[in-house]
């Protein structure tokens, strides 16, 4: 399971506003001044799909890099300066760079993830290892018995002792 990435977690709670998080991130918290996309994460058989809403953002605007196991994705909306003139204008969007990363679980293949834009919503796909299949192993004996064995198994002839009477 992928986990969020928060280093400092324990410093953005507050207890006045029911421990939650002290980021401009969803309904009043979010702010005209900075862009944090939504992140649905999904598991399926063969692959975890991470999906970001990033609406407006074009792919050289996103960044997808793995480091020691942990996905982040950079990216940047940067606000379009528009006059107008004889009336006021109102802008609710939000602007600005946002990082997020997550945690990668163990038995994924860092060096096959893909990332798509369609439609505003950036997926990335990162593909587990294949699993592990049972195979059978030798046991081998190297002990002294084994070893006892295979000198007193040999025919008189081949080791050399005259055949007795």
């Amino acid at each position: 399971m992928l986990t969020l990435y928060r280093p400092f977690t324990s410093l953005l709670h507050d207890e006045f506003f029911g421990d939650r998080e002290l980021t401009p991130r969803g309904g009043a918290w979010r702010t005209g001044q900075s862009f944090n996309p939504a992140v649905d994460i999904v598991e399926n058989e063969n692959a975890y799909l991470v999906k970001a809403e990033v609406p407006g953002l074009a792919p050289e605007n996103i960044d997808v890099q793995v480091e020691n196991d942990v996905l982040t994705v950079r990216g940047e909306r940067k606000y379009e300066n528009e006059e107008e003139r004889g009336g006021y204008r109102r802008v609710e969007r939000s602007y600005g760079s946002f990082a997020r990363s997550f945690v990668l679980p163990k038995g994924t293949q860092a060096d096959a993830i893909d990332a798509q834009v369609q439609h505003g919503v950036l997926t990335v796909t990162i593909p587990k290892a294949p699993a592990a299949t049972a195979r059978k192993v030798e046991v081998k004996g190297g002990g002294l018995i084994d070893k006892a064995k295979k000198i007193f198994s040999k025919p008189a002839e081949a080791s050399g002792a005259a055949p007795q009477a």
